[in-house]
C-alpha cells in the first residue's frame, strides 16, 4: 500500500465530489465536513462519474448522476442496489493534505 497526496483539504468544498488522477487511475473525493472519503470515480452500475454526482452529508452518501445510485461513503455499499460496491480507499489528513491509501 502506497499514500499518495491528492489535494489540500482547503481545496475541497464540504457536500461536494472532487474528481482526481493518480497516475491512470480516477478517483472521486468528497468531503462531508470534517470527514474525507475517497472511491473509484465511477459507478458500479454503469460506470457513471460519481464526482460529478451530488453527495448527501447527512447520510454520507455519494448519488450517481446517471440513474441516481445511492453508495454509502464509508463502506462503499449501495442504498438503491445491496448487490453493488463501489472501491473505496481509506483516507488520511495531515497537515492539511489529503492522502489516500491505494494497493
Amino acid at each position: 500500500m502506497t499514500l499518495e497526496t491528492v489535494c489540500r483539504l482547503d481545496e475541497l468544498a464540504p457536500g461536494k465530489a472532487r474528481r482526481v488522477m493518480v497516475g491512470r487511475r480516477a478517483l472521486a473525493i468528497v468531503r462531508t465536513g470534517e470527514r474525507v472519503f475517497a472511491c473509484l470515480d465511477s459507478c458500479p452500475h454503469k460506470g457513471g462519474f460519481l464526482s460529478e454526482g451530488s453527495v448527501s452529508v447527512v447520510r454520507n452518501e455519494v448519488i450517481c448522476p446517471w440513474h441516481r445510485f445511492r453508495f454509502h461513503l464509508e463502506s462503499g455499499a449501495s442504498v438503491t442496489n445491496p448487490e453493488l460496491v463501489m472501491r473505496t480507499f481509506p483516507v488520511q489528513i495531515i497537515d492539511g493534505q489529503v492522502l489516500v491509501e491505494l494497493p
